[in-house]
């Protein structure tokens, strides 16, 4: 394209100067033309002048003897104009045929002049006179025709030129009106046609670069350009496509960041570390929203210390200047839900930049079951520890009290004791046994017996624990004027699965829940047990009263060893049924309000893991 507007520039400018030398040559042209119009007209007019002043002087010749006579000093005066007038036709002409007409004048002139000299000098002779008179008058009169001629000759010449020069001149301007004309539009044209050229590529560039600005990477030039321009379009189409390919691998490296940050199983936040909006949360992923019981959009705009605890809150400022120093930081601290549920959390945290700004990256895991399985193993270890003493207690403590029973009763029986110190031993042997079933309690929680399973009819245990408590509750111990009026309401499903479990030590279970339950009524009420299938192949089991329920305190220490509401309670029932259910495989909850009742919830598997039905902590115990 460069070379061909350079090409078009300089073939305009060799019109231009080609059309300028014409116009210059035209006008030179011209200018002879008008300069030969001049010499002719200026010829004819000295050859006119020539021949009056051959008129004059054959004039005076005529008038020689007449009282019109001029002197001789005119005669001879008129005679040097006409030379004069001969010398300057003859210095006006170059062309031989011309110049040898005006030798034969001179000659014929030099003649004419000899004779009027003649006529002047001879003019006492009056005979010669007349005849040289007429012959002189003759040879001027022949000088004159000639002059005349030649005069008609370049008279007649004089049009012709003019008429040429006019042509000339009207070709010239006619020229110079076509080039003045012709050379702006010629110069319009080749503007035209390299700006439609250049335009057009430039268009086709410019409508690709407003695609490739909307986003279509994709696009590419297919139209041919021209020259230089199909150079551009082809540097044009090999950058979109290097542009492409960057942004699929950015794309690729954004869907696989936003896949990895959406699908991790850990919290992720990233929070502002500047101004006041330190530790305001810009992004979490669904995991953090999940954890914390919030929406993703929920949590993004509140700040980090909002899902603390007070008390990690009020440590949360020196962990951010701590990040901001380039430390990396690990903590275990407490976070809140959003319905207030307060749970542990293991986080680590580290600067993170992008687009030029500092933030901070935060991983958190809720080590809840981790914090449970330690809770557990410590207290598998305690328990150990407890089962141990426990031995040791009943071997130390079981044989001495069993022969200080028995020596209490010898000497209650042999002994002749008044009725108030028979009392005495009675309370004495009474108390005996209470140690005795206390340390029994206390060695089935340590180290209970390992669970012998065997299928078994969940609604037939627990008609028999309902048989059993009945007949508990028509003992003196709970009848009398003032004793529990208490009935018992069933709702067990039908078509129940039988389940793989110790028939005795459910029994213990459910009949310690029966008790629980009598004991919670403090007159008239019901308790309620219902039987129904569970989620993933269990069965449960619900045991619900109407007493006076419990507080979220006593709710929350009821399955602790030794833990007690009761005046003389061991503190071990529901915590050895616990322990008996976790080796089941099984879990148990508890649901109560003040004044409303509480209910125990039993859930077990149907079917018993071959080498899980042992639970861990008892393998720890053993």
């Amino acid at each position: 394209m460069r070379r061909k507007a350079i090409i078009g520039f300089i073939v305009l400018t060799f019109l231009f100067a080609g059309g300028g030398f014409y116009i210059t040559m035209a006008n030179n042209r011209a200018i002879e033309s008008l300069e030969n119009v001049v010499l002719l007209t200026e010829v004819a007019h000295r050859r006119a002048n020539l021949r009056n002043s051959i008129k004059l002087v054959q004039a005076d010749m005529l008038l020689a003897d007449s009282p019109h006579a001029s002197d001789l000093t005119t005669v001879i005066a008129h005679g040097e104009a006409m030379q004069r007038a001969s010398d300057n036709c003859y210095g006006c002409h170059h062309s031989e045929e011309v110049m040898d007409s005006f030798y034969l004048i001179n000659a014929a002139m030099a003649e004419y002049l000899k004779k009027v000299s003649r006529v002047y000098t001879i003019r006492a002779n009056r005979a010669r006179l007349q005849a040289e008179i007429d012959e002189a008058f003759a040879s001027g009169e022949r000088l004159y025709g000639e002059v005349s001629r030649l005069s008609t000759l370049s008279a007649h010449k004089v049009p012709l030129r003019i008429e040429e020069t006019r042509q000339d001149i009207t070709r010239t301007k006619n020229l110079i009106l076509a080039l003045v004309v012709s050379g702006p539009l010629i110069s319009l044209a080749l503007i035209f046609f390299f700006l439609r050229r250049f335009t057009t590529s430039i268009s086709i560039l410019t409508q690709a670069t407003g695609k490739i600005g909307k986003g279509d990477l994709a696009h590419t030039i297919s139209t041919p350009l021209r020259d230089e321009f199909q150079d551009l379009a082809t540097a044009f189409n090999r950058m979109t496509a290097s542009l492409k390919r960057q942004r699929d691998q950015i794309t690729a490296a954004e869907v696989r960041y936003r896949t990895l940050f959406e699908t991790a199983v850990d919290a992720i936040f990233i929070l502002e570390t500047e101004g006041e909006r330190a530790g305001t949360i810009v992004a979490a992923n669904q995991a953090a929203a999940a954890m914390h019981g919030y929406g993703v959009e929920e949590l993004i705009g509140r700040h980090i210390q909002e899902i603390d605890t007070p008390e990690s809150a009020a440590l949360a400022p020196g962990r951010i200047r701590r990040v901001l120093n380039g430390e990396k930081v690990e903590a275990r601290v407490e976070h809140r839900k959003k319905d207030g549920t307060i749970f542990p959390v293991e986080f680590r945290a580290g600067l993170l930049e992008m687009e030029g700004k500092k933030y901070i990256l935060a991983f958190d895991r809720d080590i809840t079951l981790r914090v449970q399985t330690e809770e557990a193993l410590w207290r598998s270890r305690q328990l150990a520890t407890v089962g141990e003493m426990a031995a040791g207690l009943a071997h130390e403590i079981k044989n001495p009290l069993a022969g200080i029973k028995v020596s209490m009763e010898v000497l209650m029986n042999e002994l002749e004791l008044a009725p108030d110190d028979r009392e005495i031993f009675l309370r004495i042997v009474k108390e005996i046994n209470r140690i005795e079933t206390l340390l029994r309690n206390l060695l089935s929680y340590a180290r209970p017996p390992r669970p012998n399973f065997a299928p078994l009819d969940l609604n037939a245990q627990l008609e028999n624990c309902l048989h059993n408590a009945g007949m508990i509750l028509k003992s003196p111990e709970y009848s009398g004027e003032n004793g529990r009026r208490v009935s018992f309401r069933r709702t067990l499903a039908d078509g129940l699965p039988q389940v793989r479990a110790d028939a005795a030590q459910l029994q213990q279970i459910f009949l310690n829940l029966l008790l629980n339950a009598i004991e919670a009524i403090p007159g008239q009420g019901e308790v309620a047990v219902a039987t129904r299938l569970g989620p993933a192949s269990t069965v449960q089991v619900e045991v619900a009263d109407s007493g006076k329920g419990m507080s979220p305190e006593v709710r929350a220490g009821i399955f602790q060893p030794f833990y007690t509401t009761k005046p003389k309670g061991s503190g071990l029932g529901l915590a050895i049924s616990k322990r008996l259910l976790e080796m089941h495989g099984g879990a148990i909850e508890v649901a109560s309000t003040p004044g409303r009742g509480t209910t125990f919830t039993i859930t077990l598997p149907v079917e018993q893991r071959q080498k899980g039905a042992e639970n861990p902590r008892e393998a720890v115990d053993r």
